[in-house]
């Protein structure tokens, strides 16, 4: 495997992935996203404090350089395990969870009955099909939304 494939293959997973509450507890792949966005967000200002320090204060060159490529190196060890899972096949506690949702959305119509390979079944094709589901089945992914909870009498 390739390591810029890896790692254009965790870029997209991370744009494909959803950020749902409900999914953060089965996926650890969402935290690791939320912490890329954090990292992204906050690692500049530390770089330059990084900087600064060194300007101001009695530090080692080297010790301030190996800081650096280190607080640099994180969102990118980050994006190569996305890219790893992404890439990686599917367990089978979750194959019976994608072929579900797939047959779900052959029946709305929404996909075609040929449209993925059955033995490319990855996270990155699950997480499609979660996305296709959610858009079009709603939030609980094809629940029955006619049938009451509570009866009238």
């Amino acid at each position: 495997m390739n390591l810029i494939t890896t790692f254009k293959a965790g870029h997209r997973y991370m744009k494909l992935c959803p950020m749902d509450k409900q999914l953060a507890h089965s996926f650890p792949e969402l935290k690791i996203i939320n912490h890329i966005k954090t990292a992204n967000k906050y690692l500049p200002p530390i770089i330059v404090g990084l900087l600064v320090w060194q300007y101001y204060m009695p530090a080692q060159i080297a010790v301030t350089i190996t800081t650096i490529l280190f607080t640099l190196s994180i969102p990118l060890q980050g994006l190569f395990w996305l890219g790893r899972r992404a890439l990686s096949p599917l367990p089978l506690n979750l194959i019976d969870c994608y072929n579900q949702l797939k047959i779900k959305l052959i029946i709305k119509k929404i996909i075609a009955e040929n449209s993925t390979k059955d033995n490319e079944l990855t996270f990155e094709a699950f997480m499609k099909i979660i996305n296709l589901a959610k858009l079009h089945l709603g939030d609980y992914f094809g629940q029955d939304n006619n049938s009451s909870t509570y009866y009238k009498e």
